[in-house]
């Protein structure tokens, strides 16, 4: 089949801020194409380089043990990767370093939609496409079909909807939700599993100065699987920190932060889900918790120009790792898809006014990627769930598990 490409010419770049968004207002956007999942080729670069020697899966995923997942706002492929003066870092060194994605899709409108299904394989449903203004919980009638996927809409998923937190902890792996600013003002968030009360309006969904985390972005706190019990929200979903390892004050005692845990291999989770606050995610410009600067993007290369060193020079990504960097949705004009993404029994059109999220791009560092890759092979954000789920073994989630794009040898090509 052909490789998809964006139904929209000229499509709208940006739509920032916008910590409150019509949703009425995206239902008039133009029509959009669905495309499948899989065709595409791959350039990789000649090397001679010696190759790492995977475990192997029995998917094929090398022997990948950490995972790293940066999620970044609201911005298409043109505006990004095609764009290198915008973003240097993110358009031209990491590509360089890795495998740049160019047909990697979102895989709804608006943000908190595309964080649950990156990590639980849940589909968009008419709440949390509207950013769950309210904390509410699933109606008691909603179902869980045997996928996962559960009928109906809410926020806050019941007990029986997993993700790959519920699963990394069944299988004894760990795993983190670093957020970036959790904690930082007292009284506003806890510093540890931070989200409003189930049922209560959400007051943390715009940065206030010196605090620029918001609930929306942090899909962990919106299963009862993770928050009821506290013990394991309080040690896994935490401040990112500082680069130096700093906490918010009133920080429990014992917990860590990125910086501090990837001194060594045995501190690193084997999963970690990274969230930066809403003026380093490139969602808000000018920020109201950080000085100004010259764009949304430049704020997003500074903070990868702060991180991603740290975390590819950590013995834990050295000897087994895999970074990816992408963005939770293109910009409001764009809903294509990918992949046999198909829409889940609430919400017909999971981007609103078409079948995706959107043509985001995406980039994948690791030992057993070879720099300078490029490939047009179509994936999307249910692909990166699936391709974690198979590093580590695990069963696949909702639509990762109706996926057929699990990352291949187009994108892991330095092994053997």
């Amino acid at each position: 089949m052909a490789t998809p490409s964006p139904s929209v010419a000229g499509a709208v770049r940006r739509s920032r801020p916008r910590p409150v968004r019509s949703v009425i207002a995206l239902l008039g956007a133009v029509a959009v194409l669905a495309t499948a999942c899989s065709s595409g080729t791959a350039t990789t670069p000649s090397t001679s380089s010696p190759s790492p020697t995977p475990t192997g899966s029995t998917s094929g995923v090398p022997g990948i043990h950490h995972v790293f997942v940066i999620v970044l706002e609201n911005e298409g492929y043109d505006a990004t990767f095609a764009d290198p003066a915008a973003d240097p870092y993110l358009a031209t060194t990491l590509p360089a370093s890795g495998a740049l994605l160019t047909h990697y899709y979102a895989i709804g409108h608006l943000s908190n939609d595309n964080y649950i299904g990156l990590i639980s394989g849940q589909a968009p449903n008419p709440m949390n496409q509207g950013d769950c203004p309210v904390f509410s919980d699933f109606p008691a009638s909603a179902t869980v079909a045997t996928d996962g996927q559960i009928s109906d809409s809410g926020c806050v998923f019941p007990a029986p909807v997993n993700t790959v937190a519920n699963q990394l902890t069944q299988a004894h792996l760990t795993w983190r939700g670093y957020m970036e600013d959790m904690g930082n003002v007292a009284g506003r968030e806890s510093p540890v599993c931070g989200h409003p009360a189930i049922g209560a309006p959400d007051h943390i969904q715009k940065a206030v100065p010196g605090d620029g985390y918001v609930t929306r972005h942090n899909p962990f706190v919106y299963f009862h699987s993770i928050i009821d019990d506290q013990a394991l929200c309080d040690r896994a979903v935490v401040p990112l920190g500082s680069s130096t390892g700093a906490l918010p004050a009133g920080t429990p005692s014992g917990i860590s932060g990125l910086a501090t845990d990837l001194k060594s291999a045995a501190t690193t989770p084997n999963y970690s889900f990274i969230t930066p606050n809403l003026c380093n995610d490139g969602h808000d410009a000018p920020c109201d918790n950080q000085p100004a600067s010259p764009s949304a993007l430049t704020n997003v290369d500074s903070f990868l120009q702060t991180w991603v060193p740290l975390i590819t020079s950590s013995a834990a990504f050295r000897k087994d790792g895999l970074l990816e960097v992408t963005f939770d949705e293109s910009d409001s004009g764009d809903s294509t898809s990918c992949c046999n993404q198909t829409p889940g029994p609430a919400a017909p059109s999971p981007g609103l006014s078409g079948p995706g999220g959107g043509r985001t791009g995406a980039v994948l560092i690791s030992p057993f990627i070879r720099g300078g890759t490029t490939t047009d092979v179509p994936y999307n954000h249910y692909s990166t769930l699936a391709t974690v789920e198979d590093i580590f073994g695990l069963t696949k989630l909702g639509q990762a598990r109706s996926t057929s794009a699990t990352f291949g040898k187009d994108v892991f090509n330095k092994v053997g």
